[in-house]
C-alpha cells in the first residue's frame, strides 16, 4: 500500500475491526474499547455533517488530553474537517490570533477554558465536560442515534489538523498535516519501538503538541492502549496510574520521571515501564540512566519536528553514551541529509542545515506561501537546524541555524558549548545563547544550574573549558540561575536567554 493510502481513520478502521473488544482508551473511570471509540467517531462525525461541517472547514480543539479529544480529531478527520489543535497554555490574544487566522467555523472546549475564549471574545463553544457524565452534551453527541446524511467522498492525504508553531519572530505558523502523514509517522514509530496491541501507553503529553501526539497515533498503529493522565494529575498520581494499568510506554519529560525516583517507583518487584522515549543530542545521556539500570526499561532518544510529524530519529541509550550529542538514525519511513544554503548535499562530517523528507513531512503552512516555499522549496523540509552526518548516517545536531552565535565572524553552535558544561559534575543544567558585543558583534553567554551543596565560580568554570573547545566558543558571561526556560518537552528556550540584560558582574 502506498503511504498516501493510509489515514489515521484507516488505522482505527482497522482497529475497530481486529480488536474490536480490546481496550482502547483510558480516560478516568471511562474505558472504551475500539469498536466503542469507532462508534462514538462515526456519530460525531454526522453530528457535525447535520450542523453543516464540510470537507476543509476548521474546527478548533480547546481541550484537556483524553477520549474527547482523540473522538474530536478522529470524528473531524471522518468528514475531511480541519483540526485547529489549540494550545491551552497560550495567551488570550494568542488564541484569538489563531481562530481568526485559521478561520474557524466551530470550537469544543472544556469548561475550565471558557474564561480564555471569553477574554480572546472568540464566539461560543461547545462545552466537553472532563467527567463523562452521561448527561452532558457531549455525551449527547456521541451517543445518541443521528440523522445519516451522506459522507463526502475523501483521499487519505487530505489535512487532518493543523498545529500552530511558536516561530522565532512573528506570529506562529499554522502547519498542515494530512491524515496520511500522521499515519505514516505513527507506523515508522511503532514499527521501530516494535509495539504489538499489548502495548499500553501512559499518555502525559499535551495532545496539541506532536509528541503527544505522535504517541496516541502510534498505539492506533499497533491496536495498543492509550491511558490518558489528568491534567491536575501530581507526579505522584500519574505514578500510581503508571502501576495501575501497567503502562508499558512512557515519554514523560525529566520533571515528571525524575521525581519518581523518590517515590517507590518498583513496587511489589514491578516496573512495568518497558520503554521510555526522550529526546537526544543534548549532550547528557546519563541523567537517564537508573531508568535503564534500576527500572530495566529501555531508553531511546530522539529528534523530530512538528513539521514532520513527530520523532524523525531515534538512538538507543548505549549509543547515546557512545555519541551523546547524536540524534542517532531516521525512522523507516524518513530519510536524513545535510544541505548547503543553496540545496546542495554535503558530504559525511561538513556542517549544514539538516534537511528531511519523507511521507510524514508537512503539507504546507497555512495561508502562508512564501514560508512554505521556504521550508518545502527544494524537495526536502528545510528544518532550520544545523547538524553533521557521519559515514554511517548517523545524525548529529549542532542547534538551531537561528541560534548561531557569530562572534568575530567565527560560528559558535550553542550545542558545543552546552555539552562541556554536561560534563562537570556540579552542573545541573545549562544553556548558552549568544549576546551583544561591541568588539566581536556576538559573545557567548552561559547560564548555570549547580547542584544543591555545589560550588563553581566563573574562574574554576573558565579553567575547565581551556583544552576543551576553542577560546572564541567560551562564555564571555555566566549567570548562575535556580532554573532555565524549557517548553513542556524540556526543550531550552534560548530566545528567553538571550532577551536577559547582560550585566559587569557576570563577565567571566
Amino acid at each position: 500500500m502506498h503511504p498516501r493510502d493510509f489515514s489515521l481513520d484507516t488505522l482505527l478502521a482497522n482497529c475497530a475491526a481486529r480488536h474490536a473488544h480490546r481496550i482502547a482508551t483510558v480516560d478516568g473511570t471511562q474505558r472504551l474499547t475500539w469498536a466503542e471509540l469507532d462508534q462514538r467517531v462515526e456519530t460525531l462525525a454526522r453530528w457535525l455533517l447535520a450542523r453543516g461541517i464540510a470537507p476543509g472547514d476548521r474546527v478548533a480543539l480547546l481541550l484537556t488530553d483524553g477520549a474527547p479529544f482523540l473522538t474530536t480529531l478522529l470524528a473531524c478527520g471522518r468528514i475531511g474537517a480541519i483540526s485547529v489543535l489549540l494550545n491551552w497554555r497560550l495567551a488570550p490574544g494568542e488564541i484569538a490570533w489563531i481562530i481568526d487566522n485559521a478561520d474557524v467555523s466551530m470550537t469544543f472546549a472544556n469548561p475550565r477554558f471558557a474564561h480564555l475564549l471569553a477574554e480572546a471574545e472568540a464566539g461560543e463553544a461547545i462545552a466537553v465536560d472532563e467527567g463523562h457524565d452521561p448527561q452532558t452534551a457531549f455525551e449527547t453527541m456521541v451517543t445518541a442515534p443521528q440523522v445519516r446524511p451522506t459522507f463526502p467522498d475523501l483521499t487519505p492525504d487530505r489535512p487532518l489538523y493543523m498545529m500552530y508553531t511558536s516561530g522565532t519572530t512573528g506570529r506562529p505558523k499554522g502547519c498542515l498535516q494530512a491524515g496520511s502523514a500522521v499515519a505514516a509517522s505513527a507506523l515508522g514509530f511503532a514499527q521501530h519501538r516494535g509495539f504489538r496491541q499489548d502495548e499500553v501507553l501512559l499518555s502525559v503529553n499535551p495532545l496539541f503538541h506532536v509528541v503527544g501526539m505522535q504517541q496516541v497515533a502510534a498505539m492506533l498503529a499497533c491496536g495498543g492502549t492509550s491511558v490518558f493522565a489528568r491534567r491536575d494529575d501530581d507526579n505522584a498520581a500519574i505514578l500510581d496510574l503508571l502501576h495501575r494499568e501497567a503502562c508499558t510506554t512512557t515519554s514523560a519529560f525529566p520533571t515528571i520521571c525524575f521525581p519518581w525516583q523518590a517515590m517507590e517507583p518498583i513496587r511489589n518487584g514491578v516496573m512495568p515501564l518497558t520503554n521510555y522515549t526522550g529526546g537526544a543530542g543534548m549532550g547528557r545521556p546519563q541523567m537517564y540512566e537508573f531508568i535503564e539500570k534500576e527500572w530495566d526499561a529501555r531508553v531511546v532518544g530522539g529528534y523530530g519536528q512538528t513539521e514532520i510529524c513527530g520523532f524523525a530519529t531515534f538512538i538507543d541509550y548505549a549509543d547515546m553514551l557512545e555519541h551523546p550529542r547524536s540524534i542517532g538514525w531516521t525512522l523507516p519511513h524518513v530519510q536524513m541529509a545535510v544541505h548547503d544554503p543553496e540545496g546542495n548535499h554535503l558530504p559525511p562530517g561538513e556542517e549544514g542545515e539538516l534537511c528531511l523528507r519523507g511521507p510524514s513531512v508537512m503539507l504546507g503552512y497555512w495561508r502562508n506561501p512564501e514560508a512554505s516555499e521556504a521550508a518545502l522549496g527544494h524537495g526536502w523540509l528545510r528544518t532550520g537546524d544545523l547538524g553533521t552526518m557521519d559515514e554511517r548516517g548517523l545524525g548529529y545536531l549542532l542547534g538551531r541555524a537561528k541560534e548561531l552565535i557569530k562572534t568575530g565572524g567565527e560560528n559558535v553552535y550553542p550545542a558545543e558549548v552546552d555539552a562541556v558544561f554536561a560534563a562537570m559534575p556540579e552542573v545541573a543544567d545549562a544553556g548558552c545563547c549568544g549576546v551583544p558585543d561591541k568588539q566581536w558583534g556576538e559573545a557567548v553567554k552561559a547560564f548555570v544550574v549547580l547542584k544543591p551543596g555545589t560550588s563553581l565560580s566563573r574562574e574554576e568554570i573558565t579553567a575547565r573549558f581551556k583544552g576543551q573547545i576553542a577560546g572564541y566558543k567560551r562564555p564571555r558571561y555566566i549567570e548562575f540561575v535556580d532554573s532555565l526556560p524549557r517548553d513542556p518537552i524540556g526543550k531550552l528556550l534560548r530566545r528567553e536567554l538571550s532577551a536577559r540584560p547582560v550585566t559587569p558582574d557576570q563577565a567571566a
